[in-house]
């Protein structure tokens, strides 16, 4: 993954309705310098990491991911169409 510095990101929870189920996933998410979503990835993701260590760290900064607010990935994909 590529990090651009005037480019910052975290995990957020994201909540999407498939097949009329409500669904909620951590995907990651990008920001522009002013704090605006800019982007997310497509698919959710999962902790990963070279050794034990990396995954325990990946996931700890998952887990952050609760003390944000949920944000709702058919919302934000409209928001973003409108905006680009």
């Amino acid at each position: 993954m590529t990090r651009s510095r005037d480019m910052s990101w975290n995990y957020r929870i994201m909540k999407r309705v498939i097949g009329g189920v409500d669904t909620y996933e951590i995907h990651e998410v990008y920001y522009n310098p002013d704090g605006s979503i800019k982007a997310w990835t497509e698919s959710s993701i999962t902790p990963t990491g070279e050794n034990i260590e990396e995954l325990k760290k990946d996931f700890a900064q998952q887990l952050l991911a609760f003390e944000s607010l949920i944000l709702h990935y058919d919302a934000l994909d409209l928001q973003t169409k409108i905006t680009d």
